[in-house]
């Protein structure tokens, strides 16, 4: 990009651009190089003569005729260029902004050993309730972990049934919430 290309009026050259449009025109190449075999292959079939028996002029009627086929299929190619857009996946962040709470062990409480005697179905349930809420972040697999262990803490902590959560027929009145709304 110096100065001698600037003062002849010439552009500066964008490599990684033209290496796009090379990237791209490869199946139209591939295409075009198919189409002429496929007319060299039509010409020399329907001449009476071997292509070697040909005079001159005759090589250079021939020769015409494959570049014009050549340049229509270029023409063609690059006007139905499948280029569609590019869009990048979206960031996916593994962010949970609720902090854990520090517990002994989250399968030794009493919302632990009622969400247990819930049917594997039922579990999951739950987790996706906590989820569709806002309060869960892990897998909905139905297991009792400290994930859901603090999902299910900060749930009841918002509905304002906290308390509930120290026996276990209150962790049921807060399971059954989350599975039927009542």
């Amino acid at each position: 990009r110096g100065g001698i290309s600037h003062g002849l009026g010439i552009a500066p050259v964008d490599e990684g651009a033209n290496l796009n449009q090379a990237m791209t025109m490869l199946p139209a190449i591939h295409r075009i190089k198919s189409s002429a075999v496929a007319a060299t292959l039509a010409l020399s079939l329907a001449l009476p003569a071997p292509a070697f028996a040909l005079n001159e002029k005759e090589q250079g009627i021939l020769a015409g005729a494959l570049g014009v086929l050549f340049f229509q299929e270029l023409i063609a190619a690059s006007k139905h260029n499948d280029r569609r857009p590019v869009h990048p996946a979206p960031p996916v962040y593994d962010h949970n902004p609720y902090p854990m709470p520090v517990v002994g062990s989250a399968h030794r409480t009493p919302a632990a050993y009622a969400f247990a005697s819930y049917s594997p179905a039922e579990r999951r349930a739950i987790q996706r309730s906590l989820a569709r809420a806002g309060y869960y972040y892990g897998a909905v697999d139905g297991a009792f972990g400290p994930g859901t262990y603090s999902a299910v803490l900060r749930y009841a902590q918002a509905s304002g049934t906290s308390a509930a959560l120290r026996s276990q027929a209150g962790a049921y009145g807060v399971f059954d919430r989350l599975l039927y709304g009542a």
